[in-house]
């Protein structure tokens, strides 16, 4: 038994990270490797490819409590079906599409898809193994770190190649990969056998009251903060080292590296946080990211660049998944899906707003310096925020967990 729940974890856990790929990498993060290009092909200011981004994070934030009840009605399996589907139909648009006003449209379906598909997602994991969610969380975040990889590699060799149509070509491959998961969840994915009794037997806290949680809204001002850096970092970092003269292929070189050293990043901090408290975690991976978004801003050099990459690619996904974790360690066990849905909301928010202020420091406000500025200005905020994180002893939470369970 215990052999076949190992064969599963490790399964559920790689179709997580291919299903993470997609959804965070290629719909929502890639966008700032492909921008450059893009713009160039589409013919459009930075305000308005920040609201491209920002309409993607309107579809995301619009959907996401959505996805919840969805979810539950549904199961997760055929809710994180729809929403691969939707991003699927979203990368084919923007390969063929000419129009902004189109584009938009196609925009807003990666932002709906992602909503639909990642929080479902994330929650099947947990039910599934509620013991291990922070390694389990951590190997499905490592797709933002492969797909960045993939990305750092095939958007600017095929711009390289096909000038012209290399951008478009990138959304037509995304496209093909998303059919794949699509194919590989239908094949492979199943709704925990547990889940009916689960919500059946278990007294569930009532929602409202789980929305005034002050240890769950601190969690979701934390989220928030890292969906604002994040970003803004990962949209505009390959035009902020063009924009200093770093040559375009290093520069995808670059984002290459961080997609190899992220992979590591969200297991590694989500093992290490199982065992020495995610507040410890939180605080110290909060610390390291603020001081990796200043280094470009005081040395916009390679070499601020490359210390600025290196650093923030072992810490931000670790800190994205530290903070999902922390979510559902705030509550009970049968409250876990509920505010993990609830503080991915503020982050959802976060990520809404994000592209277009930094739209608009880009083109009025200073440059690329004054986005990062506000990126490091609002981790220091989250740095003070991870000190009031309940400490929470995790073998208490595997016990608990194991008696609901059983």
């Amino acid at each position: 038994m215990q052999i076949n729940k190992n064969k599963r974890i490790w399964m559920y856990g790689a179709i997580g990270m291919l299903t993470t790929i997609v959804v965070l990498a290629f719909a929502r993060l890639s966008y700032g490797v492909v921008l450059p290009f893009m713009r160039g092909g589409l013919n459009i200011t930075y305000k308005e490819a920040g609201l491209l981004g920002t309409i993607t994070s309107l579809g995301y934030v619009s959907m996401v409590m959505y996805a919840g009840i969805l979810a539950a009605k549904w199961g997760g399996k055929k809710t994180i079906l729809l929403g691969i589907s939707i991003v699927t139909i979203g990368f084919l648009g923007l390969s063929f599409s000419s129009f902004y006003g189109v584009i938009i449209i196609f925009m807003l379906l990666l932002g709906i898809g992602t909503a639909f598909t990642y929080t479902p997602l994330i929650s099947l994991l947990v039910a599934w193994f509620p013991q291990h969610k922070g390694f389990v969380i951590g190997l499905t975040a490592s797709g933002v770190g492969v797909g960045m990889l993939l990305t750092g590699i095939i958007v600017p060799y095929l711009n390289s190649i096909y000038p012209v149509l290399g951008w478009r070509m990138s959304w037509g491959l995304f496209a093909i990969f998303s059919f794949i998961v699509v194919v590989l969840t239908i094949l492979f994915i199943k709704n925990p056998p547990f889940t009916a009794t689960f919500d059946q037997n278990q007294q569930h806290t009532r929602p409202r009251d789980i929305y005034k949680n002050r240890t769950v809204i601190n969690v979701g001002l934390i989220y928030g903060i890292i969906g604002i850096a994040y970003i803004i970092q990962m949209l505009f970092i390959m035009s902020f080292m063009i924009e200093y003269g770093i040559d375009a292929t290093l520069a995808g070189q670059l984002i290459a590296l961080n997609g190899i050293l992220s992979i590591f990043s969200g297991p590694i901090w989500g093992i290490i946080s199982d065992n020495l408290g995610r507040r410890k975690s939180l605080i110290l991976t909060m610390g390291l990211t603020l001081t990796s978004m200043l280094l470009p801003i005081l040395y916009p050099t390679i070499v601020g660049f490359i210390i600025h990459i290196v650093v923030l690619s072992c810490t931000l996904i670790g800190l994205f998944t530290l903070v999902q974790a922390a979510s559902m360690d705030q509550v009970k066990p049968a409250d876990m899906p509920l505010a993990f849905s609830y503080v991915t909301l503020y982050f959802a928010i976060g990520q809404f707003i994000g592209p277009t202020i930094a739209g608009w420091l880009i083109d009025d406000w200073g440059g690329f310096k004054a986005a990062f500025l506000f990126c490091s200005f609002c981790l220091l905020i989250g740095l003070f925020l991870t000190f009031k994180v309940k400490s929470t002893d995790q073998s208490q939470i595997k016990s608990e967990v194991s008696a609901e369970v059983n």
